[in-house]
Formats: C-alpha cells, sequence, structure tokens
C-alpha cells in the first residue's frame, strides 16, 4: 500500500515536471512567435506601424499588448490596442492538450467605449480564439459583431457580423470566412443610394512561401447570394437612375508560381437585372501570365521603401528619382513577356450570346529594349489581340435608348432599325466589322507597330 502511495506520488511529481517544463518551453515558443508576428504584419502592411508592445509572462499563462497605427505620423492617434491572453502548454487552461491557447480581442479605451457600445453594443470589436499544436500548426475561429449606424444626416449601415475559421500549418494557411449581410443607405447632393449584400462567403487555401501575400501561389472562392443596388440623381441631373440586382455571384482566382514566374487565372459569374434588361448569365474569365515574381517583389519593395508608404524613411526619395527607379524594376519585367489578358466576357440575354476577349501583353523584348523609354518599347514589342462577337439586335436597343442621349425620348422601332442598319452598313463597307447572319463580329490586332483590323492593316508599320 505504502509503495503505491510514493508510486502515485511520484507519477503526480513527473507529470507537475513536464507540465511546468512544458509550460515554460511551449511559454518560450509562444514569446518569440508572438514578438515576431507584429513586425510580419508591418513588412505585408506599410502603413501599419507598432507604436507598442508589452509581454508579460507567469508560468503557466502570458499576456502580449500590442498597440497598432496607421498612417504616418499620427501621433495624436491612440490605434488599436490588441491584447492576446495566451495559456502555456502542454495543458493549456488544463482543458486540452496544446502548445498553447490563445484568446485575442481588440482593447477598447475608456474615451471611446460610449462611441462603440452604440454600434455594436458591450463587445470587443473582435475576438479570436486560437489552438497552437506542438508542431506549430494553428486553428483560429473568429468573429467580429454586427454593427448599427445612424449618422446624423440620416445615413445608415447594418452589419450582420462576420464569423470565420482560418488553419495555419507548414506555411499554408487555409480559411473560411461569412458573413450573413450588410445593408447601406445614404443620400447626398450627387445622388442618393442604397446597397444590399446578402450571404456572403469567402474561403481558399494559400500555399507555404515568403515574402508577399500577394504573390503566394493559392486558390479563393467568394460566393455571394445577392447583390442590389440602386441610385438615382436628384431632379434635373443628366445622370439616368441605375438599379442592379445580381444573384448567385460566383468569383474564384487562382495564384501559380513556376520557375519564378507567377501566373493568375480569375473567374466572375452572375445573372440578375440592371435597369429593365435581364442578364440570363454573365461569366468573365481574366488572366494574368508570365510575371517574374522576384523582379514584382523587388518593384513592390522599392515602392514601400521610398513611397508615400514608407513611414520610417531617414532621407527623402525625390518623385523623378523613384520613377525613374521604378520604371527601370517595371522594365526587368518585360524580357519575361507578361501577358494580361480578359479570355472571355460573355452575355446572355434573352437567349442571345454576346462574347468579348482581348489580350495586351509585351513579346520578345531583350535587355536592350528594357532600356527603351516606355512608348518606344510598347511601340515596337507590344502586342494586342481582341475580338467581339455580338447580336446586330443589341445594337439597335442601344440606339434606340442612347443614340440621341440618355434622357432623349426612346425612337419607334422602324427609326431604331433603319439608324443601326445605316450604322452597320457602313462599318462593314470600311472593313471595321464582319456580319454573320444576325450576328456583328470583329477582330484587332496590334504587333511591331502595325494595326490589323479583320486581317487588313491600318497605317503603316513602326520603323524597326
Amino acid at each position: 500500500m505504502k509503495k503505491n502511495i510514493v508510486a502515485a506520488a511520484a507519477a503526480v511529481v513527473v507529470l507537475g515536471v513536464v507540465v511546468v517544463g512544458g509550460a515554460a518551453v511551449t511559454g518560450s515558443q509562444a514569446k518569440t512567435k508572438l514578438q515576431a508576428m507584429p513586425a510580419e504584419w508591418q513588412a505585408q502592411w506599410p502603413l501599419l506601424k507598432v507604436s507598442a508592445q508589452k509581454y508579460e509572462r507567469g508560468l503557466f499563462s502570458a499576456t502580449n499588448t500590442v498597440t497598432l497605427q496607421f498612417g504616418c505620423g499620427a501621433t495624436n492617434d491612440a490605434g488599436i490596442t490588441i491584447r492576446q491572453t495566451i495559456k502555456h502548454g502542454p495543458l493549456p487552461g488544463f482543458s486540452t492538450l496544446a502548445a498553447a491557447v490563445i484568446d485575442t480581442e481588440i482593447v477598447v479605451p475608456e474615451s471611446e467605449k460610449k462611441q462603440v457600445a452604440a454600434l455594436i453594443g458591450d463587445k470587443s470589436p473582435f475576438t479570436a480564439h486560437t489552438v497552437v499544436g506542438f508542431g506549430g500548426s494553428r486553428d483560429t475561429t473568429f468573429s467580429i459583431p454586427a454593427m448599427n449606424y445612424d449618422s446624423p444626416k440620416g445615413d445608415k449601415v447594418r452589419w450582420q457580423g462576420l464569423a470565420g475559421d482560418v488553419h495555419e500549418s507548414g506555411g499554408k494557411v487555409r480559411y473560411d470566412v461569412a458573413t450573413p449581410g450588410f445593408s447601406v443607405w445614404g443620400k447626398d447632393e450627387r445622388a442618393a443610394f442604397d446597397m444590399k449584400l446578402e450571404s456572403l462567403r469567402m474561403h481558399g487555401e494559400l500555399g507555404a512561401g515568403e515574402g508577399s501575400f500577394w504573390l503566394r501561389p493559392g486558390t479563393g472562392e467568394l460566393e455571394l447570394v445577392g447583390l442590389d443596388l440602386n441610385a438615382i440623381a436628384p431632379a434635373g441631373s443628366s445622370m439616368p437612375p441605375l438599379k442592379m440586382s445580381l444573384k448567385q455571384l460566383k468569383a474564384s482566382a487562382q495564384n501559380t508560381i513556376e520557375k519564378d514566374l507567377l501566373s493568375n487565372v480569375g473567374k466572375f459569374s452572375a445573372s440578375g437585372m440592371v435597369n429593365d434588361v435581364r442578364i440570363d448569365k454573365m461569366e468573365m474569365q481574366a488572366s494574368l501570365k508570365r510575371i517574374h515574381a522576384p523582379t514584382y517583389q523587388r518593384f513592390v519593395q522599392r515602392f514601400i521603401d521610398t513611397g508615400n508608404a514608407a513611414c520610417d524613411m531617414k532621407q527623402a526619395v525625390s518623385p523623378q528619382v523613384m520613377l525613374a527607379q521604378m520604371q527601370q524594376d517595371f522594365a526587368a519585367l518585360l524580357p519575361f513577356n507578361p501577358e494580361y489578358a480578359i479570355d472571355k466576357l460573355a452575355v446572355e440575354i434573352d437567349g442571345k450570346r454576346g462574347e468579348l476577349s482581348y489580350s495586351v501583353g509585351v513579346a520578345g523584348a531583350t535587355a536592350a529594349d528594357a532600356q527603351l523609354p516606355m512608348p518606344a518599347l510598347l511601340m515596337t514589342r507590344g502586342q494586342l489581340r481582341g475580338e467581339a462577337k455580338l447580336p446586330a439586335v443589341w445594337v439597335e436597343k442601344l440606339l434606340g435608348r442612347f443614340g440621341a442621349g440618355a434622357q432623349a425620348p426612346q425612337a419607334d422601332a422602324a427609326a431604331q432599325a433603319e439608324m443601326a442598319n445605316v450604322m452597320i452598313a457602313k462599318f462593314t463597307n470600311d472593313g471595321y466589322i464582319v456580319k454573320d447572319g444576325d450576328m456583328l463580329r470583329t477582330q484587332v490586332s496590334y504587333d511591331k507597330g502595325q494595326m490589323l483590323v479583320n486581317g487588313k492593316p491600318i497605317g503603316q508599320p513602326a520603323a524597326q
């Protein structure tokens, strides 16, 4: 019996040593990581400045307090204070098995509590709960409360809050964020408007990598159940009213990097109404190709270090010098043949479909070409490809609605058709469009200083 008691006591002592020792180790790791994070934030967001940081550590817990300011020279701005309460592992709070548990919140100053309470009630503007694994992974759930705002002028904002989850492991980040809705009403001397977003969700993953988040491989998706927008100009204004209602909006983006070359593909689709026009389907795909990531990172970093975003510059850089340096960095991107394209912009209305696509880029530029003035380089190495195809009846409707101005009375159907036929015949005879049944199409290209429309040269090629 005595041996059992001794063994049990020894086990408690060993467990205590493990817990205390583990708490010391994980506490040290948590301190190192948390103290380094503000510097990482500042590197990503140059207008953000860490004005104060304090870490108070105990054996089983710690508190990390960071004050952030936005913009340069805002010495009279109290900034935003973030407080993180850390419970060290291996048994943080004796509630789970982990390296640490971190609870984060924004601290509202006493002088601002009344104003903040009027917006969100007796809540923190931001809260997060993070569980840190022994291997360095982090699982975070966070939330921002609903907000109601009424301005003295009658403007209104209604936000139903936001919540999300973030998982970080091995340098990769996976996220899922959603908000039930957002509404705003406003009015000034130019227009009265209201906008409503219904059920927004964003989710995706960023791959492992160094440098800017924008240059990391990954995917992201956005889903929006509805977007409603109404804008009405005051009486006597020439601006026509706008009423838009889009449903089932979906957007996605994918970044890939291969041999230091960044490519991005973005997609968008929706359906709905714009004024009295029903859009059965709208879809777009845009792409960015062959952007040399290290050069682009240097281009962005130079802007951060020498532009208005550089809060702590020891020596000012003149706009002329900064522009010359940035142009030099931009020119260094050109030998990699960068290209931007709208691969597809398609709209379906009343069973008819119109499509547009184009691409602009630089091809075959050498290091010597990159030293040329930008206009000269684009004249010789710039490329353009474009194609459009749309129903002829759309031209009739556009002319009927806007041919004599937005506020002019509608022309009758016969006049619309006659005006459209005259215009189409002229452009067809001039070679700018080709009539294909009830569709109109055109192709445009520019290469080595030569412009072609439907395969026919326009003007003379630039001297080589």
